[in-house]
């Protein structure tokens, strides 16, 4: 997902009528997926409104707008930090280790054909060096290594990584919902019952895969994704294996 904004929100800041920031938001409330318009009216997130539970979702959002020049003044991150049910982030160390929870750089700030403005804004929040433009996982290392700098995560313990995985997974997804996800995934049945087996045994054969790779079939299962659009990439797999693997079982 890339990081949202309101389409107006760099004209109104190159006008000097919005303070805009980057972060990071989520939704911590009691059920598995949240469907809320009033996010997108209230806060100035552009994004779809289903949220699911413990996900972070990156925005530019404003922080301040002009009275005398922008009529719905009153909308903001404020919004959102008014509510019980959603929890804001803005230090540099929690969005990087948000990142980094979803293995994902953001298209729109990091790859090829990035929008300038918003690349400007995450790279001066997270204090990043720019290392060039991204055209594939190869050049995504120099950042990755940034943002485990910021995030303070030592990457050489993939046991704890894979374990803070399936710990994170538990705790956001009902039994229901993580089969769901792991039909999605899940290419040979044999790999794991769904008849039989708990929420733990479904997160941990989650963990078996890339954290995009879930994310998307989330997003299938639970959301408005197809699950034939998802890119199904094992931990430690890169792109090309995984398609060979694909090639050799059909």
């Amino acid at each position: 997902m890339p990081v949202i904004t309101l389409d107006s929100a760099e004209a109104f800041e190159e006008k000097g009528h919005a303070d805009l920031e980057f972060v990071g938001f989520r939704y911590i409330g009691d059920r598995s997926t949240k469907t809320d318009q009033d996010i997108r009216q209230r806060a100035g997130y552009d994004g779809p409104a289903k949220f699911q539970r413990d996900r972070v979702y990156f925005a530019i959002l404003p922080t301040n707008l002009s009275d005398d020049h922008v009529e719905n003044s009153e909308m903001g991150v404020h919004a959102l930090e008014a509510r019980s049910d959603f929890e804001v982030l803005y230090d540099a160390e929690r969005l990087a280790k948000a990142l980094l929870d979803r293995n994902y750089l953001p298209p729109d700030v990091f790859y090829e054909g990035f929008d300038r403005w918003k690349r400007a804004k995450v790279m001066a929040k997270l204090a990043l060096d720019d290392a060039g433009r991204v055209f594939d996982k190869d050049d995504e290392t120099p950042y990755r290594k940034q943002l485990r700098t910021i995030a303070d995560v030592d990457t050489d313990d993939e046991a704890s990584v894979s374990k803070q995985r399936a710990d994170e997974y538990t705790g956001r997804f009902s039994r229901s919902d993580a089969s769901e996800v792991v039909k999605v995934l899940r290419q040979d049945a044999d790999e794991i019952d769904l008849r039989t087996a708990g929420l733990t045994d479904m997160a941990e054969y989650l963990t078996r895969f890339e954290a995009a790779s879930v994310e998307d079939a989330v997003d299938a299962a639970l959301g408005d994704g197809d699950p034939d659009d998802v890119e199904i990439v094992r931990a430690g797999e890169t792109d090309d294996e995984s398609a060979e693997s694909d090639t050799a079982e059909e």
